[in-house]
């Protein structure tokens, strides 16, 4: 029944998006639902009755991420058809931007790389809402992309194995807008390990630092251990060296 109002008042498409029930959409666990409602409310409220208000504020009311608007959407829906009608009519303006100034001081508090810290902080700069969700909605992704392709370029720098090499390498040159947070989220850890595994079998078959039986044993057990063990052997390899 919601979603048939939400579909009179705002059109099918716009609904189906928000609702990730539209052809092309995402898979739902990469969705972020943050940006469906964003979308939502820059589409404005276009409905007259009384049973519009309240549909488009209950879509407000499903927030996940956002507090303030959460406790305005909730207290609106509980109060009057007047109060009701004056939150949807402007109202829910104040909660929703102060979420958006939220939403960028947990991006600015958790960013790792230069891009993303510059561009949170000259967002949070700014007096104007717009240049919040604008950020959010379009420049933390490109900002993110930068500090991605930062890190990967550091990682070839410091590659010793042929498997993060080439691995880096192929980040670096596709075309894929997901290629570098993919190869640093997982890529990295696999062809790590493989690296690691090559170095002790090179070890085993009389590589240039073996030393002895003691070294056989201890590549022996890194390679019957877990990743994590084996990386550790193979990062106090590298100390010793």
């Amino acid at each position: 029944m919601l979603v048939r109002k939400l579909m009179r008042l705002l059109g099918a498409a716009a609904v189906l998006s928000v609702v990730g029930l539209g052809a092309g959409t995402v898979p739902a666990a990469a969705a972020d639902p943050v940006a469906d409602l964003r979308v939502f409310v820059e589409a404005g409220f276009h409905g007259t009755s009384d049973a519009d208000y309240r549909a488009w504020a209950e879509v407000l009311a499903t927030t996940t991420d956002g507090p303030v608007t959460l406790r305005a959407a909730t207290e609106a829906l509980a109060g009057t058809d007047e109060q009701l009608r004056a939150f949807v009519d402007g109202g829910y303006l104040a909660a929703w931007h102060a979420d958006e100034r939220l939403r960028l001081a947990r991006v600015l508090d958790a960013a790792t790389g230069p891009a993303v810290t510059a561009g949170a902080r000259a967002a949070l700069a700014s007096s104007d809402p717009q240049v919040w969700s604008q950020f959010l909605s379009t420049g933390l992704a490109l900002a993110q992309h930068a500090d991605d392709r930062l890190e990967v370029a550091r990682v070839l720098d410091a590659a010793t194995g042929p498997a993060v090499k080439a691995g880096a390498q192929a980040a670096l040159a596709s075309s894929d807008p997901d290629a570098l947070s993919h190869f640093l989220s997982t890529g990295l850890a696999l062809a790590q390990h493989v690296d690691d595994r090559l170095a002790a079998a090179r070890m085993l078959t009389g590589g240039a630092d073996n030393s002895g039986p003691a070294l056989d044993a201890a590549a022996q057990a890194a390679l019957a251990g877990t990743p994590a063990e084996l990386g550790s052997w193979a990062h106090l390899r590298e100390i010793e060296r």
